[in-house]
């Protein structure tokens, strides 16, 4: 039986975002075990002086942390432990200013950490560990990118840059323009949980036993 941990950061009131992430969960309920992080209920730590030192103590070999130091880092191992037991990733979030909001890149920063996602030697240089994984990004924006040439985002190439840095495949589902193409609202967000279920019956082939 797969795991999936399925994280939200959907904040504002009719969220579109939430939509289509519900509608994942709706979908694949009954095919997967379904694992929930709500980035806005337990927003990961950010990097700041105390923890972020520890991290870098962390990922240039230092394993003997004081109980105090542990405590510290426990938020950050709790994030990557979920990402380690899952089979399937699915984060769904809005774009804030042609990126990802900040929550949502402090739990990138809390995962990708060497010995847990990522391993480096001189001789080989930089490994993925989670080979054995796959992903699905849905993002949501006001703004339909692929109809400017000089305005663009940068949430899905930070993304796909990180997960590929892992060794996890991923995808993508967006539904981009919901305020510039208003009048296509309907459209825009149906053609997306068409992407999503399709997407369901590739990841979760004949799997609807599974009671939650």
């Amino acid at each position: 039986m797969t795991q999936t941990l399925v994280i939200n950061y959907t904040p504002r009131n009719g969220s579109y975002t939430k939509v289509l992430f519900d509608e994942f969960v709706k979908l694949a309920k009954n095919k997967t075990t379904i694992k929930y992080l709500n980035l806005v209920e337990t927003p990961p730590d950010l990097l700041l002086t105390k923890n972020l030192n520890l991290i870098m103590e962390w990922n240039m070999g230092k394993r003997d942390f004081s109980e105090t130091e542990l405590s510290i880092l426990s938020n950050h191992h709790k994030l990557i432990e979920d990402v380690l037991e899952a089979d399937n990733i699915v984060l769904a979030f809005p774009i804030y200013n042609f990126t990802m909001p900040a929550t949502v890149k402090a739990w990138i920063d809390a995962i990708v950490v060497k010995d847990k996602t990522f391993s480096f030697s001189p001789e080989t240089g930089f490994k993925g560990l989670c080979n054995n994984k796959k992903a699905l990004s849905i993002m949501v924006s006001g703004f339909d990118y692929s109809l400017s040439d000089n305005i663009k985002e940068y949430a899905s190439s930070t993304l796909k840059q990180n997960y590929d840095f892992m060794g996890i495949s991923s995808e993508q589902i967006s539904a981009f323009g919901v305020d510039q193409n208003r009048d296509q609202l309907n459209s825009i967000l149906e053609n997306a949980k068409l992407e999503i279920k399709n997407l369901t019956d590739r990841w979760f082939p004949g799997n609807t036993n599974v009671l939650l």
